[in-house]
């Protein structure tokens, strides 16, 4: 049984209720949080004085203390997932300082044998040899700089480990205070309004599994597709109710939002509230007017597309597309796709939509062919890091921009809704196995191949290494790569490994000779290098089954 949390989303009027609401419970917060802060526990006795104070329920304390405790968490657990990326950059950082203080000592050494020639040195190479030690010892410098930058903030996220902080209503809005010309504000009042709005814009209420629905906020389902929504007020907001009644012995006082539309999910919600499922809610302020969140949980069956029998759809993820391939169950391409996923330069919410949108594609194409689908299982963050030094700063900006965490979510969640099973297996080598094995056999893009062999891997199928290795080039061109010796006590990876070594200088010596070539003719253009229409490895968009979602009718 699967289970998926759904947000619905609505935009609601203003009301003086909502806004005194929020102001209320981010109070309550946050002098919550000053108390635990002073080291008291959270007992009996603290929560009656809050109580008495605030003039809220018990059960709004409780969802306060969760929702604060819940910050506090995400806290800890971002600053966990900073450290490992942080602790990733290190690593490679130190790499790479090892790595040029070689290149610094070989450089020093060509010097001092080029003094120590008997018929005196050659200056040009001499000449040639100390500028190549100036830049070494500039780019070590600042490649020490940037480790000790990297240590100092591993420092500082073990500290916000130890004792997390927090600052409502963003550390941007608070240091704004210190440059109010420069962020727009005339006077420190003006900045102060929109501090304290900034700190009171939402309020959360958390849906109660035992009495169905929401204690504090009800939903009505009206005959023409419209919701009322009641949101029942605390003692110390009750002079702002609409509407007294006495329930169960208990003075009740709420405002009710009439006529709410939800674009989409109304009918779910429908059901929702005719099941009594728990519902919580989020109201958020948005310039003259609310947004309303209501989330709920979805039970989903099993996946009712689970083996093979008709094949597999594999997935490749790339920083600006999604390669999918799908398999026979023989093991072979029937077809490939490539579907857009440009992140770069968009805003979050666009790269959230692009995202959604590959994902359901995928699964679309999985559901139509009743196969499952079959993707790799990557510690980005891990990766990320480590290009940042191999590849350089540019290629480390386009991939922070690359979701691939997002992508992973909601490709669960879509395989989820179309009921289609989602295989994660080791990505190891996938993509040489694709560039050499299957590039060039299948006329295959190098990432639709490298979606072709994690199929086959999500499959159960073994990848023997070719008598001939060959890799195409973007030029047209195909080098055979050396075969590395079969060792039958090891397992056939190492052998790949060692083929990846091989494309891998093959590919850095093409680097440098076009690289030469240009700075010999500067009027020369050169041909990009890099993964599919950029890693010289197929050019994109090759090979005899590849097409868009258009071709097929599958598109968003």
């Amino acid at each position: 049984m699967a289970t998926l949390v759904q947000t619905l989303h609505a935009r609601i009027d203003a009301h003086p209720a909502l806004a005194e609401m929020a102001e209320l419970h981010s109070r309550v917060e946050r002098k919550l949080h000053a108390e635990l802060e002073k080291g008291r526990k959270w007992t009996g006795d603290l929560a009656v004085s809050f109580y008495e104070r605030f003039g809220i329920s018990a059960k709004n304390l409780e969802h306060i203390h969760r929702g604060l405790k819940g910050k506090i968490e995400s806290v800890v657990e971002g600053a966990k997932a900073r450290l490992e990326t942080i602790d990733a950059k290190i690593a490679s950082k130190k790499a790479t300082i090892a790595k040029a203080e070689r290149k610094l000592a070989k450089a020093r050494k060509a010097i001092a044998r080029e003094l120590g020639k008997k018929r005196g040195p050659d200056e040009a190479k001499l000449n040639e040899a100390r500028k190549d030690r100036k830049k070494l010892k500039a780019s070590l410098h600042q490649h020490r700089r940037r480790l000790g930058v990297l240590e100092h903030q591993r420092d500082e996220t073990l500290r916000q480990i130890d004792h997390p902080t927090l600052c409502f209503g963003s550390r941007e809005m608070l240091n704004a205070q210190h440059h109010l010309e420069a962020n727009g504000y005339q006077s420190h009042a003006a900045w102060l309004r929109d501090w304290q709005d900034a700190r009171s814009s939402q309020f959360f209420v958390e849906g109660d599994a035992r009495v169905g629905g929401n204690q504090f906020v009800k939903v009505s389902a009206r005959e023409d597709g419209l919701f009322d929504i009641e949101v029942r007020l605390p003692k110390a907001l009750a002079h702002l109710a609409e509407l007294t009644c006495r329930i169960k012995g208990k003075d009740i006082a709420s405002i009710t939002l009439r006529g709410v539309t939800f674009p989409y999910g109304a009918n779910v919600l429908r059901q929702a509230v005719d099941d009594r499922c728990p519902l919580s809610f989020r109201f958020q302020r948005d310039g003259g007017s609310w947004r309303l969140f209501v989330m709920m949980t979805q039970k989903f069956g099993e996946a009712s597309v689970c083996s093979f029998r008709n094949g597999a759809l594999g997935v490749d993820l790339n920083a600006d597309h999604v390669a999918a391939t799908l398999v026979s169950p023989d093991g072979n391409p029937l077809h490939t796709w490539r579907i857009p996923l440009v992140t770069q330069g968009r805003t979050a919410d666009q790269r959230q939509d692009a995202v959604r949108q590959a994902a359901a594609a995928v699964a679309r194409l999985a559901e139509q062919f009743q196969v499952p689908v079959v993707a790799e299982s990557l510690d980005f963050a891990r990766r990320k890091a480590e290009l940042e030094s191999c590849k350089g700063r540019r290629y480390a900006r386009m991939l922070s921009s690359f979701a691939y965490s997002q992508f992973n979510e909601a490709l669960e969640r879509a395989c989820v809704r179309r009921s289609v099973r989602l295989v994660r297996v080791n990505p190891a080598y996938t993509s040489i196995i694709g560039s050499v094995k299957y590039a060039c056999r299948y006329g295959l893009s190098v990432h639709a191949a490298a979606a072709l062999s994690i199929a086959r891997r999500g499959m159960g199928m073994s990848e023997g290494l070719p008598q001939t290795p060959e890799l195409a080039l973007g030029s047209g061109e195909h080098v055979t790569l050396e075969r590395p010796a079969r060792n039958a006590r090891r397992h056939v990876w190492s052998s790949w490994r060692e083929l990846a070594r091989g494309r891998n200088a093959v590919l850095a010596e093409r680097t440098r000779a076009r690289s030469n070539a240009r700075s010999r003719h500067p009027s020369q253009p050169l041909h990009r290098v890099g993964r599919d229409a950029g890693t010289g490895l197929a050019p994109s968009g090759a090979g005899r089954c590849e097409s868009s979602l258009e071709d097929v009718g599958l598109a968003a």
